[in-house]
C-alpha cells in the first residue's frame, strides 16, 4: 500500500488549518494525543486533502476498526459536542457544535486499505495514522496516488462501483470542480454520464446541499456548463432540456438555452464586482448566501417558460413566459426541498424580471408614471437583486437589433428607481393626511378596503394631485361612500 513521508511542517500545517474554537481545538488535540497509540485510528477525507490545498478545516473524519461507538461517547463528554447518530447500523456517527463537526466511521472492510478503496475520489482516499501527528515526521497512506492527482489538478473517481453505491458522488465531483480542486478526469466524466440517472435515488436534501455548494462558489456557470455537457444537469433541473434549440428574436444572439447559461455567467460576473457593472453606492458590503443563490437561480431560470410560450407569426413572441418560468422553477425547487422563503424570493424575481424593461420603455416614451414605479417597488422588495438579474439578462443579449448603450440606460433607470424608493421611505415617516380613524369617522368599516384607500391616497399625494386633508376626505367620500349609496 502506497505511503508518503513529509516533514513536521506538514503536521504544524494540519493543526494551523484546524479552525475549531481555541478551547475546543485544544481539547480535540488532547483527545487525539490520548489515543495516539491505537494502530487502527486514522484521519481521512477532506482534512487530509486540506494539508495540500490549504482549505480551512471545520470537519474532521476519523475512522477506526473497532469500538467506534464507545469512542464516540467518550469524545462527546470530553468535548461537550452534540451527538448525531448518522447511521449507527453502519458504525457512522457525528459530533457537532456550531460550524465544526467530527465524524466517526468504522472501517469499510478489515483494513484501512480496504476502507480507502470504498471512498469517492483519489484525493479523498488518503489517511493519516493519528500516531504520526505527534512524531517528527508525517506519514500519509495514499494507495491511489491522490497526492499526485492533487498536484496535477485532477479529480478522479476510484471506481465506477463507488458511484453505484452512492450516486451523490457525481455531484460531489462537480462540487470539487467548482471549488477549483482540479478538472474532472475524462474517464470519470464518462462514468458520471453513464450513471447520471441514479442521482434521482439520492435524498433530495443531500442533492440540495451539493447544489448550494456549487451555487455559492465562484464557478457556478462553468460547473453548470460542464454538468450540461455530461447530460447531468437536466437530471436535477428537468425543464431545461425544453429550452434547447428554441430560437429568439434578433435582440438576442443565442437560443433560449444559450441565453440562460449566458445570463448565469453575467450574473456571476456582476456578483464578483457589482460596483463595476451597477455603479451603485448602496450595494451591501457583504451579501449572504440567499442573496447569491437568488440572483444566480433567477438569472438562470428567468426565461425557462419560453419553451412553452413560443409563437411564430409575423415575429417570434413569448407572451406570458415570465409566470410560466416562475411556476416551473417553483415546481423544481419544491421537489429539491429548497427553503420556502427562498423559493418565494426567486419566484418573485423571475415573475417580475420583464417589468424593468417595460418601465424603461415607458420612461423613454415619456409615459412612465409614479404609480408604475411605486407598484414595482411594492411588488419586488428585492430591488438590488432585480437590478443584477436585469443587467445580466441585458448583457447576455447581444443580437444585431440590440442598442449598444442599453446597459447604460438600464443603469440610469435603476438609479432613478432607487432614488424614488428613498423618497417613498421618507414619505412613510411623515405624518399622514389621513388615517384609519378618519375613515371610521367617515362611516367606513375597518377591513381590506382601508389598505386600498390609504395606498391610493399615498399615490395621489406623491403625484401631487392632493395636498390637503380636506381634499383627501372629499376624494374618499366621492369614490368610496357616495358611489356606494
Amino acid at each position: 500500500m502506497g505511503s508518503l513521508i513529509f516533514d513536521k511542517h506538514f503536521i504544524e500545517r494540519f493543526f494551523n488549518l484546524l479552525k475549531f474554537p481555541p478551547k475546543e481545538k485544544k481539547l480535540f488535540i488532547s483527545f487525539l494525543r490520548k489515543f495516539k497509540n491505537r494502530k487502527d485510528f486514522y484521519i481521512v477525507g477532506g482534512a487530509v486533502r486540506a494539508i495540500f490545498t490549504l482549505e480551512k478545516i471545520y470537519d474532521v473524519d476519523l475512522t477506526l476498526k473497532d469500538d467506534v461507538e464507545s469512542l464516540v461517547f467518550f469524545v462527546k463528554e470530553y468535548l461537550k459536542y452534540h451527538f448525531v447518530p448518522l447511521a449507527p447500523e453502519l458504525g457512522i456517527y457525528r459530533l457537532a457544535k456550531g460550524k465544526c463537526s467530527i465524524d466517526f466511521t468504522a472501517f469499510r472492510g478489515e483494513t484501512i486499505g480496504e476502507d480507502l478503496k470504498e471512498r469517492d475520489f483519489t484525493f479523498n482516499a488518503m489517511a493519516i495514522p493519528v500516531e504520526f501527528l505527534f512524531e517528527d515526521h508525517l506519514i500519509i497512506i495514499d494507495p491511489f496516488s491522490g497526492y499526485e492527482d492533487l498536484q496535477k489538478g485532477l479529480i478522479k473517481i476510484i471506481d465506477g462501483k463507488n458511484i453505484i453505491e452512492d450516486p451523490l458522488r457525481i455531484l460531489r465531483g462537480y462540487r470539487f470542480f467548482a471549488f477549483r480542486l482540479g478538472n474532472l478526469e475524462e474517464k470519470t466524466r464518462i462514468l458520471f454520464k453513464k450513471y447520471k440517472k441514479r442521482i434521482n435515488f439520492c435524498a433530495k436534501e443531500r442533492i440540495l446541499q451539493e447544489l448550494i455548494y456549487i451555487l455559492t462558489s465562484s464557478k457556478t456557470y462553468e460547473t453548470f456548463k460542464l454538468m450540461d455537457e455530461d447530460d447531468v444537469l437536466e437530471e436535477i433541473f428537468p425543464y431545461i432540456k425544453d429550452c434547447k434549440g428554441v430560437p429568439q428574436p434578433s435582440f438576442h444572439h443565442l437560443d433560449v438555452w444559450g441565453h440562460l447559461l449566458e445570463s448565469l455567467k453575467w450574473a456571476e460576473e456582476i456578483l464578483k464586482d457589482p460596483k463595476k457593472y451597477l455603479d451603485l453606492e448602496i450595494f451591501p458590503e457583504k451579501i449572504d448566501e440567499d442573496f447569491i443563490i437568488s440572483v444566480k437561480l433567477a438569472s438562470f431560470f428567468h426565461d425557462l417558460g419560453k419553451a412553452h410560450t413560443f409563437e411564430l407569426r409575423d415575429r417570434i413572441t413569448f407572451y406570458g413566459h415570465e409566470k410560466i418560468s416562475a411556476e416551473l422553477f417553483k415546481k423544481m425547487a419544491e421537489n429539491l426541498k429548497f427553503k420556502k422563503d427562498l423559493i418565494n424570493r426567486i419566484y418573485i424575481l423571475i415573475k417580475n424580471h420583464m417589468r424593468p424593461f417595460h418601465l424603461l420603455n415607458e420612461k423613454e416614451k415619456g409615459r412612465l408614471t409614479i404609480r408604475a414605479k411605486r407598484n414595482l417597488i411594492r411588488d419586488v422588495p428585492y430591488l438590488i437583486e432585480l437590478f443584477i438579474i436585469s443587467m445580466a439578462d441585458s448583457l447576455a443579449s447581444q443580437g444585431p437589433d440590440k442598442e449598444p448603450d442599453y446597459e447604460e440606460r438600464l443603469k440610469n433607470f435603476f438609479k432613478e428607481l432607487f432614488k424614488f424608493k428613498e423618497e417613498l421611505q421618507k414619505e412613510s415617516t411623515k405624518e399622514k393626511l389621513i388615517t384609519g380613524k378618519d375613515l371610521i369617522a367617515l362611516g367606513l368599516k375597518p377591513g381590506p378596503i382601508f389598505r386600498k384607500i390609504l395606498q391610493e391616497v399615498e399615490l395621489l399625494v406623491l403625484e401631487g394631485k392632493i395636498k390637503k386633508k380636506e381634499e383627501v376626505l372629499e376624494f374618499v367620500k366621492n369614490k368610496y361612500i357616495n358611489n356606494n349609496l
